[in-house]
């Protein structure tokens, strides 16, 4: 598990400042378009300052080890973004708990890349579609870092070029890391239906498509995925989240908090929760300078960040999602807790929806757009 990056940030003698009327809360962001913009934007436009927060930023390499930071009996992460990946956390209910208490997007960040020529667009309009997906993933090895976003999302995919398919036509995947097909079951036991996943480091993934006879197949999040198709002329994109999944099948990204920090700090915790829906209504009108703003936090090069990797939700969205129990907003979350309640460990307990979604500081905190 790869270890956390703090990241000491150099704060502005107005802002130390400022700090003194402040409460210091420790977050986990990730350094990508989904991960940091949003945190990036409640700092340098004011918003958390406004609510009354320090943010203690730590910037982490994936889900997994954010995770173990925020349920750890030590805990060094009070909230943080999370992607699909880790999702199954707020929804096991054993040991330090977690819950969801945003839903800051829907990830566009994750994609199927693949050397020229792998993959056919028989149809010839520039675009894979489910029968050319399927055909090129048979009998593939596909590279992918099964315990972050592009795991769960790869099986997802898989179902869906699967959907028109008798059983035994089916693609099926094969996996040496067994908790990758935790509660999945093979439709079948041919060999040419066979699809070999490989457990790899995301960050490993733009090297290993540049090496010759390397990857040429991988499942992967931003920023390998915009690595390689910024300077692999040899790669092409296959499938994205957006362009390939039906609504409910889309990946929301969140934000999760300790339940305990949650129950020691309701007001901070309505405060965090306020800046966030602000900051998320800021970011959809200035989706460039959000960019920006998130490389300049995580110090990644200017124009690092391509706001096509995400689903940014505007005012108007943000409170349609949310109207009521039935709307989009939690349609989203309800297919996010259902297809990750297979990963929790066996013999825990799961959560109920209601219980993993804490929802009670977004209802409060979209009040204000109102």
């Amino acid at each position: 598990m790869r270890k956390l990056i703090t990241v000491v940030l150099l704060v502005l003698c107005a802002s130390m400042a400022m700090a003194a009327g402040t409460v210091k809360v420790r977050i986990g962001v990730h350094a990508n378009e989904g991960g940091i913009p949003l945190a990036a934007v409640a700092q340098d436009q004011g918003f958390f300052k406004k609510y009354g927060i320090e943010p203690v930023f730590t910037i982490v390499e994936s889900g997994p080890t954010e995770m173990t930071a925020m349920r750890s009996d030590n805990r060094s992460l009070d909230i943080g973004y999370i992607g699909a990946g880790v999702a199954w956390n707020p929804i096991d209910g054993a040991g330090n708990s977690l819950s969801f208490v945003f839903l800051d997007g829907l990830s566009n960040s994750e994609m199927l890349l693949a050397k020229k020529g792998i993959f056919v667009d028989a149809n010839k309009n520039k675009k894979f579609d489910d029968a050319e997906i399927y055909a090129g993933l048979k009998g593939q090895t596909v590279y992918i870092e099964v315990g972050t976003t592009p795991g769960g999302w790869f099986r997802t995919l898989v179902d869906l070029v699967n959907a028109d398919k008798a059983e035994a036509d089916k693609l099926w995947i094969s996996c040496e890391t067994s908790s990758y097909l935790a509660g999945y079951t093979a439709p079948n036991a041919s060999a040419a239906n066979k699809v070999t996943v490989v457990n790899t480091l995301n960050a490993n993934l733009p090297a290993g498509m540049a090496t010759s006879g390397g990857m040429a197949v991988v499942a992967g999040f931003s920023p390998a995925t915009s690595t390689i198709l910024k300077t692999n002329k040899d790669a092409e994109k296959i499938a994205t989240t957006v362009g390939n999944f039906p609504a409910e099948k889309s990946f929301p990204s969140t934000w999760v908090a300790s339940e305990k920090w949650l129950a020691e700090n309701p007001v901070l915790a309505q405060n965090f929760v306020n800046a966030l829906v602000e900051a998320a209504v800021w970011r959809s009108n200035n989706m460039d300078a959000a960019m920006r703003a998130g490389e300049q936090l995580c110090q990644k090069p200017a124009n690092s960040f391509d706001p096509i990797n995400l689903v940014a939700p505007e005012k108007d969205e943000y409170l349609a999602w949310f109207a009521n129990k039935d709307a989009l907003g939690y349609r989203y979350m309800k297919a996010l807790y259902e297809s990750k309640v297979p990963n929790v460990p066996k013999g825990n307990p799961v959560k109920p929806f209601e219980k993993a979604f804490n929802d009670k500081y977004l209802l409060e905190a979209l009040k204000l757009l109102k």
